[in-house]
């Protein structure tokens, strides 16, 4: 019983929002205070801070305000900024995509060999089933030739995605929800019959069987990810439990520490925060017809928390000793495939800088 429970937490999961509690607190990124470029209106800018310096642009800022720099008006790019005394490259990790929620590039993460994870190749985002022909198009601008799709065939047959032909769309599923328990929990949700304790627990023990409970199929999904010589999208509803893991886990192959795998992850607990408001807004609404609904249940199910991914990896630690193991022996990635990995998705940040620098 406790485990069809886990399994139809998901419901709630794949629907995810966010917005400022009142109920417990929340745990946002501290990667959002680093300096980096911003998107808005088709305009990217750099958000610079006090003594920081924008590099090979002709620009150097150092003032004691904030600044926000206008450095290009139609194309993405990296650019160098000089940060603490640290040369930085930076891109805009948060994307625009219409009609498209916590859609996000995984690159200009620095990895414990000071590897920089490349931009523009690693996407991640929320469900694709309201994507616009702009938003077709946008994928296209970013050279993505693939989408996986993490969704189970209920959440599909109800929001398909609506990603155009000529990007070749792949359904994988770590886990099969035959007897449709996500649909069960919800009304098990709107009857008050789950508490915020239970929810916790609900939660966190699905993150603790996700990775672990099909190895073949978590294998189907990282490879078919990381063997792609293009650009990958990989997403599930609302981008943040399923896909965070599957992000988890790859960047723990490109050997990203915990600690900032981790905070990669709380990313979409700053990105969310519209959705979530919108989320709390219609649950005070169904209160009129459902009078047991538990605000803080739902706000379990709509934020993440750091002891979720971490039950992730105290399960893996448990099952295998370390993630070093689960990599080569759950998903059946050798060591020498492993190098190629980091070959293909990270790259020395300082040996591009100086080529840009010197240009």
């Amino acid at each position: 019983m406790r485990k069809v429970c886990i399994w139809a937490l998901l419901v709630i999961i794949i629907q995810g929002c966010s917005y400022k509690s009142t109920y417990q607190p929340i745990v946002f990124s501290d990667l959002q205070k680093e300096p980096e470029i911003i998107q808005k209106n088709n305009k990217y800018y750099a958000q610079l801070q006090k003594q920081d310096e924008l590099l090979g642009l002709g620009v150097n800022l150092q003032t004691t305000k904030d600044q926000e720099v206008l450095v290009n008006k139609k194309h993405r790019d990296l650019y160098i900024i000089k940060h603490q005394g640290d040369t930085l490259l930076k891109s805009n990790t948060l994307l625009d995509i219409s009609k498209v929620s916590n859609f996000r590039d995984m690159g200009g993460i620095v990895n414990q060999e000071s590897k920089q994870v490349v931009w523009g190749k690693l996407y991640r985002s929320g469900a694709l089933n309201k994507l616009s022909k702009k938003g077709n198009q946008q994928l296209r601008d970013l050279k993505i030739t693939k989408v996986i799709d993490l969704r189970t065939d209920k959440e599909i047959n109800k929001k398909p995605d609506k990603v155009s032909k000529d990007i070749t769309y792949i359904n994988l599923q770590a886990y099969q929800d035959s007897e449709d328990m996500f649909t069960k929990t919800r009304k098990q949700v709107l009857k008050g019959g789950i508490t915020p304790e239970v929810a916790d627990s609900l939660v966190a023990e699905f993150y603790g069987l996700y990775a672990l409970e099909d190895p073949e199929s978590m294998q189907n999904i990282i490879k078919t990810i990381l063997d792609n010589p293009d650009s990958t999208l990989f997403h599930c509803s609302a981008g943040k439990d399923r896909t965070g893991m599957v992000s988890a886990i790859i960047l723990s192959i490109l050997k990203v520490d915990k600690q900032t795998i981790l905070q990669e992850y709380l990313l979409s607990n700053n990105y969310r925060g519209k959705e979530v408001a919108s989320r709390m807004k219609l649950a005070k609404f169904g209160k009129i017809f459902y009078p047991k609904i538990n605000y803080q249940v739902v706000e379990t199910f709509s934020w993440i928390k750091p002891e979720f991914l971490e039950q992730m990896f105290d399960q893996i630690d448990e099952k295998y000793g370390s993630m070093d193991n689960y990599i080569e022996n759950h998903l059946q990635i050798s060591p020498q495939q492993r190098e190629l990995y980091l070959e293909r998705y990270t790259y020395d940040p300082q040996q591009v800088i100086k080529q840009r620098l010197e240009l």
